[in-house]
């Protein structure tokens, strides 16, 4: 046998952003062996590919699946069978402690795709300073968080991740946490302190980190949230153009969706999480001292929504039926209660795991379609049962090929694919897969241009794709003819190594 794997009569893409053209592929021992006519090779697998695109497989460079790693739900296979074979973990600020362990982890128990890694500024200074997120640090503890970070980079993390919307650290925290990683030739990837009121300042900030770290930057599930703030992505275009026209290294990713997906801090404002740890309780935020305040902040937070009509319940700690795919709008007429009263009511019950509709179709599409702009899901490993989750769990990269390519035409084929694959493995420092080229390591999809399509939906999202027939991860069968193999063949990646 020439190879172990042979797909022949494909359209070949290799993820650079070139055209595709008629070819086979061989692959063995794990690498893309060869790469052309390969007409009179033999192998122990052969996929008639006939009509379909073979093509690197996807990384998806934002998830949450360090949160998964060491857990009953780690060998899940809603990203796989999106195309998936890298995932890029540890996002938004965390990520699993110590690095070097957690990799050892996800080798030790194998996964369905490849796993790369981000050290979380939340998680480390929590390791070094306790749960006390809101306090600032002293410079003088700047140092010990620089250890950690090196230590991190020296274990294999790919760079550092950041999750200003969530806590309250000085810019100059941010600069010293980002400067071990940069010396070691690590990404920075943030969630923004605001993709709303203040995403310019936001877009600001994480481009001084940029100048002042000399490193790569990406900026984590580019949006524009909330009506009000539509307006502002040409602002923000200029604002990224202008610095990497200044020799910064600066791109960002984002979902498929106009939808973001999160927890109860959506049906009640911030403010009211502080005052019920100060006084015991959640009646409590109907004292008379502070009910006018707090009612005026939910009357605040849904007008940047832009009505309790955007705000979509899917999912409770026990299933309510009676609560999920109803708006706040909906449950505040059925309950006869004020919003208040509606997010008060939900968090006596243990907590709601919420959609908020709040973003532009037309800015979606011009994020996409952005030359600087990747893809990523935001999302984690889902069990295909239980509690609901957002669609870009299960549909993220089958929905650019879908609605973004063959319906819409936002983006062109090779366009599309390299910003699925090349894109990211080149600002995110993987250099051994991502292309297809020989020698590389064989990550592989195979997809159908005309049938591919997303199927989950914002009530039922546990739906896998359809059109994705074939995806090969460290040159071994992950999904084989639609359905998965039993065998985790993904490894933990180390930036050490490229």
């Amino acid at each position: 046998m020439d190879f172990d794997i042979l797909i022949r009569h494909a359209t070949v893409f290799d993820g650079t952003g070139a055209d595709g053209y008629l070819g086979d592929v061989g692959i063995k021992a794990g690498l893309i062996a060869a790469i052309g006519d390969l007409r009179d090779a033999t192998a122990a697998h052969e996929i008639d590919a006939t009509g379909m695109v073979v093509c690197p497989g996807f990384i998806d460079a934002h998830t949450h699946v360090h949160s998964s790693i060491g857990r009953g739900f780690m060998h899940e296979d809603n990203l796989v069978r999106q195309g998936i074979t890298t995932v890029v973990g540890g996002n938004c600020g965390s990520s699993g402690w110590p690095i070097g362990e957690h990799l050892d982890t996800v080798d030790r128990l194998g996964m369905k795709q490849n796993y790369a890694v981000l050290a979380g500024h939340h998680t480390i200074r929590r390791e070094l300073f306790g749960a006390d997120q809101a306090r600032f640090l002293d410079p003088s503890e700047y140092k010990l968080m620089q250890g950690q970070v090196e230590r991190a980079m020296d274990e294999g993390a790919f760079g550092v991740t950041l999750g200003y919307a969530t806590r309250w650290e000085p810019s100059d925290e941010a600069f010293a946490f980002a400067e071990p990683a940069g010396k070691r030739d690590g990404i920075y990837a943030s969630h923004i302190r605001s993709e709303a009121a203040h995403l310019l300042e936001a877009i600001g900030e994480i481009l001084e980190v940029a100048q002042h770290a000399d490193m790569r930057v990406q900026i984590s599930h580019l949006k524009t949230l909330g009506p009000a703030n539509w307006d502002k992505l040409d602002a923000v275009f200029c604002m990224i153009e202008e610095a990497v026209d200044r020799g910064l290294q600066v791109k960002a990713d984002r979902y498929t969706y106009t939808a973001s997906h999160g927890g109860s801090t959506n049906a009640v404002p911030r403010i009211a999480y502080q005052i019920k740890q100060e006084r015991g309780s959640w009646d409590n935020l109907r004292d008379p001292d502070v009910v006018d305040m707090i009612t005026e902040e939910v009357d605040k937070l849904y007008e940047s929504y832009g009505g309790p009509e955007k705000l979509l319940f899917c999912s409770m700690r026990e299933p309510r039926p009676e609560i999920e795919g109803k708006t706040a709008a909906q449950l505040a007429a059925e309950w006869g209660a004020d919003l208040l009263d509606v997010g008060i009511r939900l968090e006596k019950m243990g907590g709601v795991s919420a959609i908020k509709m709040v973003m532009s179709e037309d800015n979606l599409r011009r994020i996409l379609a952005h030359p600087l702009v990747g893809i990523g899901s935001d999302a984690g490993l889902q069990p295909d049962r239980g509690v609901q989750t957002h669609p870009r769990s299960y549909g993220t990269f089958p929905r650019v090929l879908a609605k973004y390519v063959r319906e819409e035409r936002v983006l062109t084929l090779p366009e599309a694919i390299y910003k699925m694959s090349g894109q990211h493995a080149e600002h995110f420092g993987i250099t051994d897969r991502g292309l297809l080229g020989e020698g590389l390591v064989a990550d592989v999809v195979v997809f159908d241009p005309w049938t591919v399509q997303d199927r989950a939906e914002f009530l039922d999202a546990h739906q896998y794709p359809d059109g994705i027939p074939y995806v090969i991860v460290n040159g071994k069968f992950a999904v084989k003819n639609g359905q998965m193999t039993p065998e985790n063949h993904g490894r933990a990646l180390r930036k050490t190594d490229m």
